[in-house]
């Protein structure tokens, strides 16, 4: 999936232009293609020779289970689309998390967390006296 998912975002598109063709003018960019096979390499030696497949803890697979991988990985192609075509009105209703918000949410939890072990050490020094 993360071959594929390379193809993706490769092309992003707008909201008045979706680009589809995510393998429109791949000949262009040499140092893609290169990355490509050079992590496909990777990936299928990793998961196909016994003597590598020990170091990466991984079990050596299948013919079928490689086809499986790779349609498998030809579903995020799928979705790409999918989300290509989500209407922008859709996507604006989705919540998102601010980082101003998150901030000071994990501050106030920070002293609140400070302030209750000051108060247990305090109790403590209390009850020992």
């Amino acid at each position: 999936m993360n071959l594929f998912n390379m193809f993706n975002c490769r092309k992003i598109g707008s909201e008045t232009d979706p680009q589809l063709n995510v393998f429109d003018s791949i000949h262009h960019n040499w140092w893609f293609l290169i990355i490509l096979l050079a992590e496909l390499n990777v990936q299928y030696i990793m998961v196909s020779y016994p003597g590598i497949c020990v170091l990466f803890m991984t079990t050596p697979l299948t013919f079928g289970m490689h086809i499986t991988a790779f349609i498998l990985g030809l579903g995020s192609l799928a979705v790409c689309v999918g989300i290509k075509y989500t209407p922008y009105e859709w996507v604006k209703k989705i919540p998102s998390i601010e980082e101003k918000e998150t901030e000071q949410s994990l501050t106030r939890l920070i002293d609140d967390h400070i302030n209750s072990v000051q108060n247990r050490a305090l109790e403590r020094s209390l009850l020992t006296k």
